[in-house]
């Protein structure tokens, strides 16, 4: 049986996200695992916590013994389920800090681009997702900057970040060219006629840009240190 990664490895390793609604968070968002999907993040809408954490909990069940993680988009979620991974679309101020469901669950927040990088660069915040990525069809510059000012398999690594908004199997290949890594996704795949052909696609893209990144092999070898 192989050990599982810490969350930090794994997160380090992502390179698809996923963001499921509400409405497809059932048993059947695991079935993501096999088409790609490196993390999970189940949205709780206007579902009960304890109905959002239920949720959360049978997917990762599903999970058990692979890498993909399952995260939350709702402190109060993850508090419940025991979430390892918390992304907070409005993290806005608190007053006492940001708590976390248990001691190494990683928290993820938006930015729009590289000025504000520096609210990811260090305690509490382990992630980001930079964008809108693509608008009227085009990948917009902050990718560029981002992938500029923290390139993502630069050693000694930097931020984790996902070029996040508008992105589609038709236009990753421009992302991946504007210098993302690692890319998250929701309405492409689930407006999709086929949602898991779609996100295989996305996630195909993703792995062939990072094959083909000199940085990569040594990025992920000390993924693992």
């Amino acid at each position: 049986m192989t050990a599982p990664l810490s969350l930090t490895t794994r997160l380090r390793l992502a390179r698809l996200a996923l963001v499921v609604p509400p409405e497809h968070s059932g048993p059947e968002a695991a079935d993501f695992a096999a088409h790609g999907a490196d993390i999970l993040v189940l949205a709780k809408g206007e579902r009960s916590v304890e109905e959002a954490a239920e949720g959360l909990r049978v997917a990762r069940n599903r999970l058990f013994g692979l890498q993909t993680v399952v995260a939350a988009d709702s402190l109060d979620v993850a508090e419940a389920s025991g979430a390892d991974m918390v992304f907070l679309k409005r993290p806005g101020w608190r007053p006492f800090g940001v708590r976390r469901p248990h001691e190494f669950a990683l928290l993820g927040r938006p930015i729009d681009g590289a000025d504000e990088a520096d609210k990811i660069d260090g305690d509490p915040w382990n992630f980001a997702f930079v964008g809108p990525a693509v608008t009227d069809g085009r990948v917009a510059e902050v990718i560029g900057e981002m992938a500029a000012q923290y390139p993502p398999t630069a050693l000694p690594a930097g931020p984790v970040w996902f070029a996040a908004g508008g992105i589609s199997s038709s236009n990753i290949d421009a992302v991946l060219a504007a210098g993302a890594r690692r890319a998250v996704v929701s309405t492409a795949v689930f407006a999709a006629e086929d949602p898991f052909r779609e996100s295989q696609a996305i996630a195909s893209a993703l792995r062939s840009g990072w094959d083909a990144d000199p940085g990569a092999a040594a990025y992920g070898a000390a993924a693992f240190g």
